[in-house]
């Protein structure tokens, strides 16, 4: 070394030169990480609110359906009993439903709403995929006549996105169509002669005039999932994986810096 050059006793900085980069590329990836766990916990507060306002809707008194004043908002998830008589002639099935993994429909009927014009359609539950074509599924048909239902009343079924299935549009050669995707109620109103509830009831149980209970489909009563998902453990993930790359990092900085 020339005489008079200076040595150089500044201790390596991970804000200076090369360590620069990476402490930048470390940093974003741990603000990448914190903000997937914080958004999964608020995923979690949402569930936990949505499970909060199903259970007190589940306790209130059950809703007589008669073909009026039906709000979507407030009626959604709550109990409601109706009567009137199935016309089995407007029949539809939901496909692609499963049963204990085994392949199926579920079946659809309009109700027709006693002492209203108005119908609900009614999701009277889960049949076997052998069984979906409309002369199979007859034997599932209550006698005719009225009949009360109970159950639990649930929104239209909207199309969630472009890469979901869609039913195909009606028209001139296509009038109906028998198997559908989801409870569209606007779009299943297009095929139906007279109006539908904005709601959908799914059936627990079915009584007719006399009081003996209606066809009982191979499915339980409808359930309401509580469950809070997997948002809190993939929160813990993400923050457990913000904690290793930074230690990580520090541990990995330190090593080197000793070295030089």
């Amino acid at each position: 070394m020339p005489r008079g050059t200076p040595i150089s006793t500044s201790k390596p900085s991970p804000f200076r030169g090369r360590w620069l980069w990476a402490t930048t590329g470390v940093a974003l990836l741990c603000a990448l990480f914190l903000t997937l766990g914080t958004w999964q916990l608020q995923r979690l507060g949402q569930k936990r609110a949505a499970n909060a306002l199903i259970l007190a809707r589940m306790q209130e008194p059950p809703l007589t359906l008669s073909g009026q004043g039906l709000d979507p908002d407030l009626a959604n998830l709550r109990r409601a009993v109706v009567r009137g008589m199935y016309d089995y002639s407007q029949e539809i099935v939901l496909r692609n439903r499963t049963l204990n993994e085994i392949p199926g429909v579920h079946v659809i009927v309009p109700l027709r709403i006693a002492g209203s014009e108005v119908a609900v359609l009614v999701d009277r539950g889960w049949i076997p995929y052998e069984m979906a074509d409309p002369a199979q599924r007859a034997q599932f048909r209550d006698a005719a006549g009225e009949v009360e239902v109970s159950g639990i009343l649930r929104r239209s079924q909207a199309r969630p996105g472009r890469v979901a299935p869609a039913d195909p549009p009606l028209g001139p050669d296509r009038p109906r169509l028998d198997a559908w995707h989801r409870v569209d109620i606007p779009r299943i109103q297009e095929q139906i002669p007279y109006p539908l509830a904005p709601l959908y009831l799914e059936e627990a149980e079915a009584h007719d005039a006399a009081g003996a209970p209606g066809r009982r489909f191979p499915r339980a009563a409808p359930e309401i999932a509580l469950s809070e998902g997997g948002h809190l453990g993939y929160a813990v993930q993400w923050f457990t994986f913000a904690g290793i790359l930074l230690g990580g990092y520090v541990l990995f900085f330190r090593q080197r810096a000793l070295r030089t």
